[in-house]
């Protein structure tokens, strides 16, 4: 620890040393912005300063902040700056040596379920400890509509007409009676903010070409969604917020098709309206949507790296990218589909994760409403049952290439 400090304090005079010759040849002086995502709503962990992942903040760690010191961070993958504040500097450096060490022990199961969460409704799994068992995670939570005054039965005038203290009031008795959340709850919070508006329905309004034209009412939907994301950042403050439905791709998977370009459009136009400022993950919705007689079955693969592709171009209005963590689910959802309601074959779940992680993807989450999918089926069978799937999978490579 002690060589720690003895580099800290030969670095640092020397970054600053740069910093200020950098400045003295400029002819414009920058000002630099504070991000949405600043430190008065995001305190860092000690596993947020460990960029290598392999259990320790140590010099390491250090010398990625060091190699990027002084970056604005406007483009992806600016790993080193830890407190989110859009720029790469002392402060960054400064909670790495308060973080100095080793992470407490996790889970070290290695298994081909790594990365994939298991994302219920306004809950828990009452048996993680089985899923943790066998390396899968549940630690995102999915936070219903009606908790921030967005439930099936909320009609336009209602999410027009409601206050922040409203809203405040509302999650605010909703996470009093989850012991789960609060102040200190660190995981993902999935915001599910569809009805009246959902995300996909957001290009309508500004599309002359449709219907429902009206770009003075997309700016009040954006600007509802906007302060109920507020409000979350607000009463939960060290929580990672994730929003559903950005993007929701179109199943029949022709990214050029009007009906993309317009739901793309409306992404896009909220983006640049602030509605992503305070958000640090998207959750594109990838759920299958046809069963193997339906025609369009062959689409699913499209229409998720559709998915994929529009949430990896959102930026906030500071130009920085977002974590992209798609959502996947253990049934069809399609009232079309003859397959509606019915549970996604496993040979389809584990090729959907394949796929995800081919696309550089290392987060997916499977959701479903509650521990049981339906009157015969767990979901801990079922995550046991595509674990089989991959491990086999595994498998067959390792012996393929071995011979």
């Amino acid at each position: 620890m002690t060589a720690v400090f003895t580099a800290t304090a030969i670095l640092v005079p020397a970054l600053a040393t740069t910093a200020n010759a950098a400045s003295t040849f400029s002819s414009k002086k920058e000002t630099k912005k504070a991000s949405p995502l600043s430190q008065a709503t995001f305190t860092p962990s000690q596993a947020d300063c460990d960029l290598d992942n392999n259990g320790v903040v140590d010099v390491n760690d250090m010398v990625k902040v060091i190699e990027v010191y002084g970056s604005d961070c406007s483009a992806e993958g600016c790993e080193g700056d830890i407190n989110r504040d859009g720029t790469v500097d002392l402060n960054d450096l400064l909670l790495m040596l308060s973080n100095y060490g080793v992470l407490p022990a996790g889970p070290t199961v290695e298994s081909s379920l790594s990365g994939v969460s298991v994302v219920l409704q306004s809950r828990f799994s009452n048996d993680a400890s089985s899923l943790e068992d066998m390396g899968a995670k549940n630690d995102c939570w999915m936070v219903q509509g009606g908790a921030v005054g967005m439930s099936k039965d909320t009609t336009e005038a209602d999410f027009f007409n409601a206050s922040r203290a409203q809203i405040e009031s509302t999650f605010g008795r909703y996470i009093s009676k989850k012991s789960e959340l609060g102040s200190t709850f660190t995981g993902l919070l999935v915001l599910d903010m569809e009805t009246p508006f959902h995300p996909r329905e957001l290009g309508n309004y500004i599309d002359p070409a449709s219907d429902e034209y009206d770009p003075i009412k997309f700016d009040a939907i954006v600007e509802g969604f906007k302060m109920r994301i507020d409000v979350v950042r607000e009463l939960v403050p060290n929580c990672k917020v994730g929003l559903y439905g950005f993007p929701t791709p179109h199943a029949h998977g022709k990214a050029d098709s009007e009906t993309e370009i317009r739901r793309t459009l409306g992404y896009e136009l909220a983006a640049a309206r602030g509605i992503l400022d305070q958000v640090d993950t998207i959750c594109p919705v990838l759920y299958q949507r046809f069963g193997s007689t339906d025609s369009k079955y062959h689409r699913i693969a499209d229409y998720m790296q559709i998915g994929v592709d529009t949430g990896r171009s959102l930026r906030r209005t500071n130009g920085t990218a977002l974590d992209v963590q798609p959502l996947l689910a253990f049934r069809i959802y399609n009232g079309s589909s003859a397959h509606n309601k019915e549970l996604v074959p496993i040979e389809d779940l584990a090729d959907q994760v394949e796929m995800l992680r081919n696309e550089g993807i290392e987060n997916v989450m499977i959701w479903n409403g509650k521990d049981q999918i339906d009157s015969t089926t767990s979901v801990i069978e079922r995550m046991s049952e595509l674990k089989e799937e991959l491990d086999s999978r595994q498998n067959t490579m390792m012996v393929a290439n071995a011979g």
